[in-house]
């Protein structure tokens, strides 16, 4: 059987040239039989740009979070880079922001820690990788947690650590050994000169015993200061606490203290108070007419108390007679017509 080649098209158009492998040349006239065989037996294939759909602003988003760049997302999304810049914006400032956060988390609770951006520092500064040579992201995939990931370069060599990041706790967990060299594992001496703030340096000598024998010296220092010292006196607390509120308290004039014994007296010449008897006033005298009624400490006691069971019956006779001694009030009659009613 004899392979053929097509050549292409003859020039009459109703026929097609063919070749074998001699190199010698055959002519296939074109038929209708021709014709329906090559429909029946071929199939159309399908161009990529049906397979294509444009992405949602979402689903844009979604891979920018998860760390794809502008042109990874353009180059599948058959949608413009500056288009996809509009979406990404705002995810590039959600993921800075969150990388910027759990590189602050502490990974201890103790007081005066490492965070995580100093601890990851103090291990690269000896093997010559600077703080501004590292590059620090936080990424996202659908459904998943944020990871925070520092990447930098040693001897030629690109390296990356990650790590979980756990937003309620504060915490970052690592999920390589790049990241549990640099937080998970404890360093033998610091080799390197930097430190974190308001961290004490040690120094590679200090031993225990050097801490015992300096120990005594520090007791003794203390113990000669008076106790006063270190003791913060009451007004001192007091400022302090305004201070953090904004506060200011007024303090109080001379007058304020008014104690038996002034501040600046002296309490040995200070003598206890003497009561001293004052003189008695003489008590006015009942009227005449009071005294015979009443005896002279009904009235006091009538003044200061209400007269109660028998006795406010027994009293009220001899006060309704004092009212009829008085003089009447005139009626409206007698003021008019000046004659009583009858």
């Amino acid at each position: 059987m004899i392979e053929l080649e097509l050549l292409g098209l003859h020039p009459d158009g109703n026929q097609l040239s063919l070749n074998d492998a001699t190199g010698n040349r055959y002519l296939l006239p074109i038929t209708d039989s021709l014709r329906a065989a090559l429909r029946k037996d071929t199939t159309v294939a399908p161009t990529p740009d049906d397979d294509l759909k444009p992405m949602s602003p979402r689903e844009i988003q979604a891979h920018i979070r998860a760390g794809m760049s502008v042109a990874q997302v353009s180059e599948i999304a058959t949608v413009p880079a500056s288009q996809i810049t509009v979406f990404a914006h705002p995810i590039f400032a959600e993921r800075e922001y969150t990388a910027s956060r759990a590189r602050n988390f502490r990974q201890s609770a103790d007081a005066g820690s490492m965070t995580i951006e100093e601890l990851v520092v103090s291990r690269l500064v000896p093997r010559g990788v600077s703080a501004n040579e590292i590059s620090w992201d936080a990424t996202r995939e659908t459904g998943g947690p944020w990871i925070l990931s520092a990447s930098y370069t040693i001897a030629d060599t690109d390296h990356q650590a990650a790590w979980i990041i756990n937003t309620r706790s504060q915490s970052v967990e690592a999920t390589n050994d790049e990241a549990i060299w640099l937080t998970e594992t404890q360093i033998p001496a610091p080799t390197s000169p930097w430190r974190p703030l308001n961290t004490p340096e040690v120094s590679p000598e200090m031993t225990p015993e050097n801490v015992a024998e300096k120990a005594p010296s520090r007791v003794t220092a203390i113990d000669a200061q008076p106790a006063s010292a270190g003791t913060p006196s009451i007004d001192d607390m007091l400022a302090s606490l305004d201070s953090q509120r904004g506060k200011t308290r007024r303090m109080p004039g001379e007058d304020f203290f008014d104690g038996a014994h002034p501040a600046t007296s002296d309490t040995d010449s200070i003598r206890d108070a003497t009561v001293v008897e004052l003189p008695t006033r003489p008590r006015p005298e009942p009227e005449p007419d009071e005294s015979a009624a009443t005896p002279p400490t009904a009235d006091t006691a009538e003044g200061n108390t209400l007269p109660l069971g028998k006795e406010a019956i027994k009293r009220t006779p001899k006060r309704a007679q004092k009212r009829r001694n008085r003089p009447a009030m005139p009626s409206w009659d007698e003021i008019v017509f000046g004659a009583p009613k009858d």
